[in-house]
């Protein structure tokens, strides 16, 4: 990346394929990955897609992941998450900031996302675990979407909040998500955060993070609420009280998309894949019998393999809206001020010169001795630069220590055991409601 002042003059950049008025709307919705790959390949790193209206440069792959790394300032996302904070009070909030800002904001959240907030509460993880299975009866049905979403849930307010969301969970869920689809997805009008469900369900979710905020006098805080807590008192013109509240909130909006889906999702592509769940259980079973103790996680080498693989296939978040603060050039191609950026990490993860056989679900890319994903700018499922997610660790060991008890706790089997789950790209919220597992023991 180069600013504009120091660059040669650029290209003409090249433009994806679209209709007359409506451009690319219709690929775009259908699978943005999908589309945005194959322009990728056609058009290189660095292109334009216009829909309706808008005209956005595209920056894919291994490009877009050294933008984002070595962004001082042509970069943010400012307008991306500025509705979503005003709407609920506030001003700003982390996702939004950049430099020492940011870091600071970073810094104070930190505690509460470490990948030792799972390792201390594995104890905590199993029981949760095996009471969310054991609700389903031999027999019956397990709908693992709902699953998932209350199990994450849980494991997540209890290991940073120090409490589970009860009943708010439902509000929570239809709070968030009307956010997405309003400020990020731009699939539902504004009209809908005006609509009776989704202002109960905001006040829910409001209500939640006061109980949290302004615990009992004789209740300890966790260590996130404490630490933001103390950013509020020291920097006031980085974090409100509108925005401390809102924090409250963050580490289901930081697991219910992201979490939830990694772990539906594997446990789709394992149930309907009896040689790999037979490996993952094989290497599970003494692990868990041994009471999985944190220092055996990294025995689990084809479980998380399952789950990278999962990450590979079904990016959660790897097209990541941004906007360019001032003009700069990209191999070339010209960014201009103000222009919607679309971080298209996510093409490399199909590339047939990065990953063998692209389309095929194969855990072994991730394992000695083929680690195809170690090859540089090939697999950026966290995000790149400064914004990588906070609560990558916690993810992980989160999602390898609940799988792991799934696979060994109880027998399931995918139901029907002839379902093919509807395609599911990032613009979907969650996957396939229909997908369920049944209880055979």
């Amino acid at each position: 990346m180069t600013t504009a002042a120091s660059s040669p003059s650029p290209s003409v950049t090249p433009v994806a394929p679209g209709l007359p008025l409506i451009g690319s709307l219709l690929p775009m919705m259908r699978d943005s990955e999908a589309f945005l790959t194959t322009q990728a390949a056609r058009l290189g790193p660095c292109f334009r897609v216009r829909v309706l209206n808008q005209s956005m440069v595209v920056l894919a792959g291994p490009a877009a992941a050294q933008v984002m790394t070595d962004n001082t300032g042509e970069v943010d996302a400012w307008r991306v998450w500025e509705g979503i904070i005003r709407e609920f009070g506030g001003r700003q909030v982390l996702t939004m900031l950049e430099g020492p800002d940011h870091l600071a904001y970073r810094a104070a959240a930190r505690a509460g996302f470490a990948k030792g907030r799972v390792l201390e509460g594995l104890p905590q993880v199993v029981a949760l675990t095996r009471e969310a299975l054991d609700r389903t009866a031999p027999g019956e049905v397990l709908r693992v979407v709902p699953f998932a979403q209350r199990l994450v849930a849980d494991c997540i307010g209890t290991l940073t909040l120090g409490r589970t969301p009860g009943a708010h969970l439902t509000d929570f869920i239809t709070y968030w998500h009307t956010q997405l689809a309003v400020h990020l997805i731009g699939s539902a009008r504004p009209a809908a955060l005006r609509r009776a469900d989704y202002l109960r369900a905001k006040a829910s979710a409001r209500a939640f993070a006061q109980e949290v905020l302004h615990q009992d006098s004789g209740e300890q805080p966790s260590s996130y609420v404490r630490d933001l807590r103390r950013l509020r008192d020291a920097r006031p013109d980085l974090m409100n009280d509108e925005e401390l509240l809102f924090m409250m909130l963050i580490p289901y909006v930081a697991g219910l998309d992201t979490v939830v889906n990694v772990l539906s999702l594997t446990l789709y592509e394992l149930y309907r894949r009896p040689e790999v769940l037979a490996r993952v259980q094989a290497e599970a079973r003494p692990v868990v019998e041994a009471g999985l103790p944190a220092e055996r996680l990294r025995d689990l080498k084809v479980l998380h393999a399952a789950v990278l693989e999962v990450m590979r296939l079904y990016p959660i978040a790897n097209i990541l809206p941004r906007y360019a603060t001032r003009d700069f050039t990209v191999q070339g191609h010209a960014v201009r001020q103000g222009e919607r950026l679309l971080m298209a990490l996510a093409t490399s993860q199909r590339d047939p010169a990065l990953f063998r056989n692209p389309e095929q679900f194969d855990v072994d890319r991730f394992l000695p001795p083929r680690s195809e994903h170690r090859q540089k700018g090939a697999f950026q499922p966290y995000g790149a630069g400064a914004h990588t997610c906070l609560g990558a660790g916690m993810a992980e060991a989160l999602l390898s220590s609940v799988l792991a008890v799934t696979v060994t706790h109880g027998q399931f089997e995918l139901f029907p055991q002839t379902f093919r789950m509807k395609p599911f790209h990032s613009a979907n919220l969650s996957p396939d409601g229909r997908l369920s597992l049944r209880r055979t023991s």
